[in-house]
């Protein structure tokens, strides 16, 4: 009995250690693991138009079943049965999205218009965005969504303004001579634009506003002529070298400076300190005179005047008359002068 015992033990023994056992253990486990996998594997059938797809997944929630099948958007929910679920996506409107450089598709609920679905994709944009079509606009199957982003940049340009030349006939200087009055100087103004990008791509540029930030300087050339200083004109008759027909009286070889003033000046008779205004002695030449000033030769000719000014030289005897400039450097180049001062009145 304890012989057959033993012989029964040592062939058993054997059996376990043959490769029919370790086949037989192994096929056993690969049973069992392929039951689990079947057991926990659901099917998700989806149904888009023409379009059919059967997905294997081992997931078991409605939005882990529609990610397994690549349903991206809203969607219905699916519900196992068993281990079977159907996505229909007949009834969900499929529609594009551009936006950043990228596309992308995306099903919606029906009456969910632009603005909506934007805001479910977590897309932002401002005001100076363009949204194609608009926001509120109910979406529609195959619609196409465009978002294109818009900045504005506003900068500044400083320009120069460039000066103006001048020629200014004068007697002051002798015939065909020439002498720069004044320098010009070039201004500057500063000029405003705002830059449109759109999608990174500069489109258009748009002029804001100009400001003058510096006044350009005219540049005056004097040129010499025989054409009078003063713009007055009494409408003389005069002779053959210009001088007049009719005076009251002539004082010849008077002397005559030149002076100038501050824009805006007044005379001692009231009137305003300009070209043709001159400086006398009023009890020789009474304010509101009439007058003709020329250099004997017609080489210098300051024209028709108005006695309207006076001065402490003038007053002394130690000048006769005081021509007005608009300018300082005019009156300088006047220096002395001997003239004949023809009194009209």
């Amino acid at each position: 009995m304890v012989a057959n015992l033993w012989r029964g033990a040592r062939a058993l023994a054997g059996f376990l250690r043959s490769r029919a056992f370790a086949l037989s253990l192994l096929a056993l486990a690969a049973a069992f693991v392929v039951f689990q996998i079947v057991d926990r594997t659901n099917a998700v059938y989806v149904v888009d138009g023409q379009r059919r797809s059967l997905t294997f997944t081992m997931a078991d929630a409605p939005a882990q079943l529609l990610q397994a099948a690549g349903v991206a958007g809203e969607a219905p929910a699916p519900v196992l049965d068993g281990h079977f679920a159907q996505v229909n996506l007949e009834e969900q409107p499929s529609v594009r999205i551009t936006v950043d450089g990228q596309t992308r598709t995306c099903r919606v609920k029906r009456g969910v218009t632009v603005g909506e679905l934007l805001y479910r994709e977590g897309i932002t944009y401002d005001g100076n965005d363009l949204l194609t079509p608009a926001a509120e606009k109910p979406l529609e199957d195959g619609d196409t969504i465009r978002l294109q982003r818009v900045e504005y940049e506003e900068y500044t340009v400083e320009q120069p303004i460039p000066y103006e030349t001048v020629h200014k006939n004068s007697s002051l200087l002798r015939l065909g001579a020439q002498r720069v009055l004044q320098s010009g100087q070039d201004g500057e103004k500063r000029m405003t634009y705002v830059r449109r990008t759109v999608d990174g791509v500069r489109e258009e540029v748009q002029l804001l506003g100009e400001q003058v930030t510096r006044q350009p300087v005219t540049e005056t050339i004097l040129i010499g002529s025989q054409i009078p200083v003063s713009p007055l004109d009494f409408d003389l008759d005069v002779d053959e070298n210009g001088k007049p027909l009719h005076y009251s009286r002539l004082l010849e070889d008077q002397i005559a400076t030149g002076y100038s003033a501050r824009p805006g000046a007044s005379t001692a008779s009231g009137r305003a300190a300009k070209a043709g205004h001159v400086a006398v002695d009023p009890n020789e030449i009474p304010y509101g005179s009439r007058l003709y000033i020329v250099s004997r030769d017609n080489s210098f000719v300051y024209g028709c005047a108005i006695a309207a000014d006076t001065g402490i030289g003038l007053l002394n005897g130690l000048v006769d008359v005081d021509l007005f400039y608009d300018t300082y450097q005019e009156s300088v180049l006047n220096g002395r002068r001997i003239v004949d001062i023809y009194v009209l009145d």
